[in-house]
């Protein structure tokens, strides 16, 4: 692969070269190739004997170097739960809590609450993305409710799940910071509040609803772009009734995120989905609790809901999934060790497709040339020994 002559580095002293590992560009696999950075960004990807000499060199060892996980449904981590404290400080926690598990980006995600409470989280993404108090790798949040069907609510509180009225779109509309997920119910809320929602920015995905493919179809010509963990809190798909999971497999134009933890969807069940849906469309979340990347006990609450952890999952007393212990690199491993799919294929539904998903992916989830150097660096057993952010490198 030859470097582009616009992104070539000068022969200046901060050009970052990582060399001597398996390259995953996101579009192939290169091998006695480096990695240049500069200033930040992806410099350029050239054969090692091209390195300018002036370069410093982080030898990989053998490594897999791959585009840095970006995870679009992270509701906790460090011991942290966004909904119980939303603060730029939770979301610090959480964010370098997820870094030890390759992800170099993030969504933030409050589920269903009050109005005030939106808020204060919308507030503490907007400090995590500003310069003076910039928390590495938050790309913007997601609002996972209150706008939701309660007869697939989860373990969401049911008594603030609302429909979306004037004041509740209005509110929703000025709560924007950075890239903006919305997962609603679209049988529950017009074409007109998804037009509105999209029209100021926010992408909008379905879930925790009882939509059909027509509903869905509407919501799509509408503005709606995604389906928010494939399978779970939605209407199953049957013979004669495709509900939300026959819909959301049959339209190509929809991405659908999906929870690989063996808990969340059947291996078989996820298999079918993937080889459903075109390429680029089947994404990994990690729909991670506070558990994840910390020594936690085994139970806490969400809302009033008091919470088991054990057996690999977070369950309430009825038995109820609330949330996940996924992090993003078991994802990946549980894709090539369980499904069988290839690591490249692997490795783009943890970056480049989540990228893409939230119109990023012209500068993010790839290696190349003016992207940006959000990176991670894999063992052979895929566990991650490092991250870049932006170039900055944490280990």
């Amino acid at each position: 692969m030859v470097m582009s002559r616009s992104a070539t580095p000068g022969d200046r002293n901060n050009v970052l070269a990582l060399t001597g590992g398996i390259i995953h560009t996101g579009a192939e696999t290169l091998h006695g190739h480096a990695v240049l950075i500069e200033n930040g960004r992806i410099a350029g990807v050239s054969a090692e004997a091209d390195v300018p000499l002036s370069a410093s060199r982080h030898d990989l060892a053998g490594d897999h170097l791959a585009p840095g996980f970006i995870d679009l449904q992270v509701n906790g981590g460090g011991g942290a739960l966004f909904n119980d404290t939303p603060t730029c400080d939770t979301v610090r926690l959480i964010a370098d809590a997820h870094r030890a598990f390759g992800v170099t980006g993030l969504l933030p995600t409050y589920i269903t609450g009050p109005a005030h409470g939106m808020a204060h989280a919308a507030d503490a993404v907007r400090q995590a993305m500003d310069n003076g108090t910039r928390v590495p790798g938050v790309l913007g949040i997601h609002f996972e409710g209150p706008h939701l069907n309660p007869e697939r609510a989860g373990v969401h509180d049911r008594s603030l799940i609302r429909p979306c009225n004037d004041a509740d779109l209005a509110h929703l509309c000025a709560l924007a910071a950075g890239c903006t997920l919305v997962t609603l119910a679209p049988e529950c809320v017009s074409p007109e509040v998804i037009a509105t929602l999209a029209r100021h920015g926010a992408i909008i995905a379905a879930g925790h609803t009882m939509a059909g493919p027509d509903d869905l179809a509407a919501a799509v010509n509408a503005g709606l772009t995604g389906i928010t963990h494939l399978f779970n809190a939605m209407a199953p798909m049957g013979s004669r009734a495709p509900g939300t999971v026959g819909g959301a497999l049959a339209d190509d134009r929809l991405w659908c995120s999906i929870i690989a933890d063996g808990h969340h969807v059947h291996p078989a069940s996820m298999a079918a989905a993937w080889r459903a849906k075109p390429a680029g469309k089947l994404l990994l979340v990690s729909d991670a609790m506070g558990p994840v990347g910390s020594t936690a006990p085994a139970s806490f609450t969400l809302g009033d809901a008091a919470v088991q952890v054990g057996d690999g999952r977070c369950v309430t007393a009825d038995g109820r999934l609330a949330g996940s212990l996924l992090s993003m690199d078991a994802a990946v491993r549980y894709c090539v060790d369980t499904l069988d799919i290839g690591l490249d294929e692997a490795l783009r539904m943890a970056a480049t497709y989540p990228a893409r998903a939230i119109n990023q992916g012209d500068r993010r989830g790839q290696i190349a040339p003016g992207f940006v150097a959000d990176l991670v660096r894999l063992d052979p057993a895929l566990i991650p020994q490092a991250t870049w952010i932006a170039g900055q490198i944490s280990t």
